[in-house]
């Protein structure tokens, strides 16, 4: 550890993708080794992959490149070695160009030295300087250190999201006292999932957790159009009495696990996940791992009680650059 009483001459850079990825993988590895995920680990895979890609081709990072977003960001450099990183991801959020700050990452060793700070100054500055509206990030609920950080730096919380997932040999074999009626999801189903998705999953929220309505519409052109896209998508309906209560959809992804995307009656949330997790593993030949997005206490007790494990809760945090102009009529 180096004395909090030394100050470091390091260079704050831009990342250079051609040569800086496979060292950023092993500092984010090394930063977040406790609280690194499955779709955390895959990132680093896919890092060392771009890495190993580079070095293999002399015309860049090609196709490969293509698939994710540009890798942007900056890094800390002392003595030649990066001891220091922050990636940022330029999102279209609605109407507003907005940058997402990740994967803020500085060597145990070095810490304490406003490295971090740094850092995130600069990408506030590259972000005025391409006009974002607003620069977001997402921060553990266990890390106040890094709270207080990004509220001394003029961010404000928005909203805490937490991350639970069910895998198939951690599903725990429950009762099943059905109190509701299950069924496939009809197309009248679809008016109030669509206004009870945007109670759970707020516009403000979901351009970043990967939620796209056209993905769950009803119709059998847009069912056709999905398949044609290789997107697979089943629905499950919840009735008390003919009366919808919930809907679930099951979204197969590429990544570790599917999302599942609950939409429930106001404070029905948590009967309609006892309810719905059972049917989905009875209907299913083959599960994959489940992952569910959802706001910070609600039905918390239901999804332990159903298998599921927590990976997380993040808080949100926005600072805006600029203040949307409001046009008089």
């Amino acid at each position: 550890m180096v004395s909090d009483n030394l100050i470091l001459k390091g260079k704050l850079r831009s990342l250079d993708s051609s040569r800086d990825l496979g060292v950023i993988a092993d500092l984010i590895e090394l930063c977040f080794m406790g609280t690194m995920d499955e779709d955390g680990r895959d990132y680093i895979g896919y890092l060392r992959k771009m890495a190993q890609e580079s070095k293999n081709m002399t015309w860049g990072l090609g196709a490969l490149q293509n698939s994710f977003s540009p890798m942007q960001g900056f890094v800390y450099e002392l003595n030649g070695s990066i001891i220091g990183n922050l990636s940022m991801l330029p999102f279209q959020k609605g109407d507003e160009f907005v940058y997402l700050i990740a994967n803020v990452a500085v060597h145990p060793a070095y810490r304490r030295h406003g490295i971090a700070r740094d850092l995130t100054a600069r990408a506030i500055q590259h972000a005025r300087s391409k006009n974002a509206v607003s620069t977001w990030l997402q921060v553990r609920d266990d890390n106040p250190a890094a709270q207080q950080l990004y509220l001394s730096m003029g961010f404000s919380e928005c909203c805490r999201r937490s991350t639970w997932t069910l895998r198939p040999d951690s599903r725990k074999i429950i009762e099943w006292n059905k109190r509701f009626n299950s069924s496939g999801r009809s197309f009248q189903d679809w008016k109030k999932q669509k206004e009870w998705l945007s109670n759970l999953y707020p516009e403000n929220v979901r351009w970043n957790i990967g939620l796209k309505e056209n993905k769950l519409e009803p119709g059998i052109l847009k069912s056709i159009r999905r398949f044609l896209n290789g997107q697979w998508v089943r629905h499950w309906s919840l009735k008390k009495n003919d009366r919808l209560v919930g809907v679930a959809s099951l979204e197969r992804t590429h990544l570790y696990a599917d999302n599942l995307w609950l939409a429930a009656e106001p404070g029905m949330e948590p009967g309609v996940l006892e309810e719905v997790i059972p049917q989905i593993q009875k209907d299913m030949f083959f599960l994959r791992p489940m992952t569910v997005n959802f706001p910070d206490k609600v039905a918390e007790e239901s999804f332990q009680l159903m298998g599921f494990d927590k990976n997380h809760t993040l808080i949100w945090m926005e600072e805006r650059l600029m203040r949307p102009v409001s046009i008089e009529v």
